[in-house]
């Protein structure tokens, strides 16, 4: 690859790779809901297929 003069331990400042922030207790709270209907609905859908509802 080309030489662009920047090494790679200068790169974050650049901002070329997003910066990480601190998770929040609402941050979780969101990721916890989220997993929480999208496990609800993977298991609807193969309940459906199996049979077991409808």
């Amino acid at each position: 690859m080309a030489n662009l003069g920047i090494s790679h331990t200068h790169v974050n400042q650049y901002g070329s790779v997003p910066a990480k922030k601190p998770v929040t207790t609402r941050h979780r709270i969101q990721t916890a809901i989220h997993v929480t209907f999208f496990t609800a609905a993977f298991l609807f859908v193969v309940a459906m297929v199996c049979g077991v509802v409808g």
